[in-house]
C-alpha cells in the first residue's frame, strides 16, 4: 500500500516536497489493532443487547467503509465461527438508503418499498429521576426504541408536602451521584396531605432528535411543571461506554444498597403508620408505650440508617411492628 504525501509551501517559498512511503498490510494492521478491536467490541455489544448469541445470527451483512478492509473481515468472520460473510451490498450505498429509509419513517410517510422495513433508533442511556436515599428512578430503560413516551406515579417523603424538586438523571448506576445530571425544576401546588397519599405522574418524552421533555403533575390539584433538555446536554459516545461499563463492574454492589435503601423507606413508612395508630389510641398507656417504641427506632435510623446491614434494618422493623400488634389487641 502506497501513501502519497504532498507539502506545500506559501508562495516565494521552496517548491512542493512530495513524500512517498510504501506501507505493507501487516505494518497498516499492526498500526490499527485497537481501532479494529474496537469495532468488535461493538458487534459484541449490540448482540449483548438483543441477547443473542453469534452463533444464533444467520446473516452478516458488511456495511460502512470499513468492511473493506480484510483484517476486519477476518476478524467478523472468525467471530462468528466461520461463517461466510455477506459482501453484495455496496457499503456506502447500504448506508445511504438506511438513512433514506429512516427519515421516510420518522416524517411518517408510506411507501410499498418500506412498510415491511423497521429501523430503531434506540436511547444509550437510561434516563430517570432521584428519589428518597438519592435513588436513580429509572423512567426510560437504556435501549428503549425512540421516539417514546413514559410515565410513572410518585408520592410525597413528608406529611403535608405542597412542593418537590425533580431531578432528572441519565446513567446505569443506583446512586444518582453517579450518574448524569440532566436538568431540574420544581413542581409547587401539589395536594397537602400526609406522606404517601399524593400522586404525582412524571411523564417523560423523547423525540427522534433526541430532545427530552420531562413533566410532572399532581393528579387531584392539577398542579404542573416542566423541562425540556437539548441533546447537546447529554453524555458523549465515551462516556456512555465508560458508564455502562461501571454499572456492569458495580451490579451486585447496587443491587445490595437498593434492597436497603428499600428496606429503609420501608421502615420509615411503618414509623409514620405507627404514629398515626398513636394519635388514634384511646388508651394513654398504650400510646406511650408505643411512642417510646417508635422514639427508639427513629434515634437509631438517624445514627445508623445508612451504615446499617439489611438484617439489622428488617430486625428493627420486625420489632416495631410487633409493638404496633401489642397496642392493636
Amino acid at each position: 500500500m502506497e501513501s502519497l504525501f504532498s507539502l506545500q509551501r506559501g508562495k516565494g517559498q521552496p517548491k512542493l516536497v512530495d513524500f512517498t512511503y510504501t506501507l505493507t498490510r501487516a505494518k497498516f494492521e499492526s498500526l490499527n489493532a485497537a481501532h479494529f478491536t474496537k469495532c468488535l467490541e461493538t458487534v459484541k455489544k449490540v448482540l449483548k443487547d438483543a441477547k443473542l448469541k453469534p452463533s444464533e445470527i444467520d446473516d452478516i451483512v458488511l456495511v460502512g467503509g470499513s468492511t473493506r478492509v480484510p483484517k476486519i473481515q477476518a476478524m467478523l468472520q472468525e467471530f462468528f465461527g466461520g461463517k461466510k460473510l455477506c459482501r453484495s451490498l455496496n457499503p456506502d450505498e447500504a448506508v445511504a438508503y438506511g438513512a433514506a429509509v429512516q427519515g421516510a419513517i420518522l416524517t411518517g410517510a408510506r411507501s410499498k418499498a418500506t412498510d415491511n422495513m423497521l429501523l430503531l433508533d434506540v436511547t444509550p442511556l437510561s434516563l430517570g429521576i432521584e428519589t428518597t436515599g438519592r435513588v436513580m428512578s429509572v423512567i426510560i430503560p437504556r435501549n428503549t426504541p425512540i421516539p417514546c413516551v413514559k410515565t410513572q406515579t410518585y408520592t410525597t417523603e413528608e406529611n403535608y408536602q405542597t412542593e418537590i424538586d425533580v431531578c432528572v438523571y441519565e446513567g446505569e448506576r443506583s446512586r444518582t451521584d453517579q450518574n448524569n445530571l440532566l436538568g431540574k425544576f420544581s413542581i409547587s401546588g401539589i395536594e397537602k396531605a400526609k406522606r404517601g397519599v399524593p400522586k404525582i405522574d412524571v411523564s417523560f418524552s423523547l423525540d427522534s432528535n433526541g430532545m427530552l421533555a420531562v413533566t410532572a403533575k399532581d393528579q387531584t390539584t392539577g398542579a404542573e411543571a416542566h423541562i425540556q433538555i437539548q441533546r447537546s446536554g447529554r453524555s458523549s459516545e465515551a462516556d456512555v461506554e465508560r458508564m455502562v461499563k461501571e454499572a456492569e463492574k458495580y451490579r451486585r454492589e447496587d443491587e445490595e444498597r437498593n434492597k436497603k435503601v428499600e428496606a429503609i423507606n420501608d421502615l420509615e413508612t411503618l414509623i409514620s403508620e405507627a404514629r398515626q395508630i398513636v394519635g388514634d389510641l384511646k388508651d394513654a398507656r398504650k400510646g406511650e408505650q408505643l411512642e417510646a417504641s417508635i422514639e427508639e427506632v427513629e434515634a437509631w435510623v438517624q445514627q445508623h440508617g445508612e451504615e446499617a446491614k439489611l438484617t439489622e434494618i428488617k430486625l428493627k422493623r420486625s420489632k416495631l411492628s410487633t409493638a404496633i400488634s401489642k397496642v392493636s389487641r
